[in-house]
């Protein structure tokens, strides 16, 4: 599996030629969609994707932890195109939560999106839509056009590089949004200590997909993954 793809092509030939406007990706079925926002090339946010609600707890949770965003309300307006941005642009401003936190988020929730892009692109096919606009439209939309720069380039070849490492571990097929449940397998729990199988039920219970639980047990996505991949062989879950 080739670390390169044309999301990459497409997404490094924007930043290139300085792009301010926003970017456009649906699924071939168009059940899902994604709008990236650049400003003179330069990455700030993308909105959409799978389960967006949930990937913005996930990772503030992560990244900004004892905060609550709750306590910010805002008064949405048209010409608002992503909410989650501006509550982060917010609690930055009032100094809830810290720069480099706000980065960590782009940053984590950019790597997640990319991640999931390049999986779709290697199942099916993927259709761009550009849309051209100027900083004045952004700063009106609610972006922040110095908030947190990122190394798109960087951001892109990491994941890049974890999706190569996810099919070569023969996960293609397998997306981190799946949420595992465990089956009351008699034989299993007779297998394993009982701390650990009533561990394994609390954790897969079908509710948390597999990039919820590698956050709550701390561990790389991966790596959780490959330890629970026997599991689902063995028709425990």
């Amino acid at each position: 599996m080739s670390a390169t793809s044309k999301l990459g092509e497409r997404l490094i030939s924007l930043h290139q030629q300085k792009f301010t406007g926003v970017l456009t990706i649906t699924s071939e079925d168009e059940r899902q969609g994604w709008e990236m926002f650049f400003n003179q090339g330069a990455y700030l946010w993308t909105e959409g994707g799978y389960h967006p609600n949930r990937s913005w707890r996930r990772n503030f949770r992560h990244c900004c932890p004892g905060v609550n965003a709750g306590l910010v309300v805002l008064r949405e307006h048209p010409e608002m195109r992503s909410l989650h941005y501006c509550l982060l642009n917010v609690l930055l401003q009032r100094k809830a939560i810290k720069r480099d936190s706000a980065k960590a988020l782009i940053v984590n929730r950019t790597q997640e999106i990319f991640f999931d892009l390049l999986q779709q692109e290697y199942n099916s096919t993927l259709d761009y839509a550009v849309e051209n606009t100027s900083s004045h439209y952004l700063l009106k939309a609610g972006f922040s056009l110095s908030l947190a720069f990122v190394d798109l380039e960087q951001i892109l070849f990491q994941s890049q590089t974890a999706w190569s490492t996810w099919g070569s571990k023969g996960l293609a097929s397998c997306s981190p949004h799946h949420a595992p449940l465990l089956h009351h397998n008699r034989e299993l729990q007779q297998q394993l200590p009982d701390f650990v199988f009533n561990n394994m039920s609390r954790l897969l219970n079908g509710k948390r997909t597999l990039r919820d639980l590698a956050v709550k047990m701390d561990k790389n996505v991966l790596d959780m993954t490959c330890n629970i991949v026997p599991y689902f062989f063995k028709g425990h879950l």
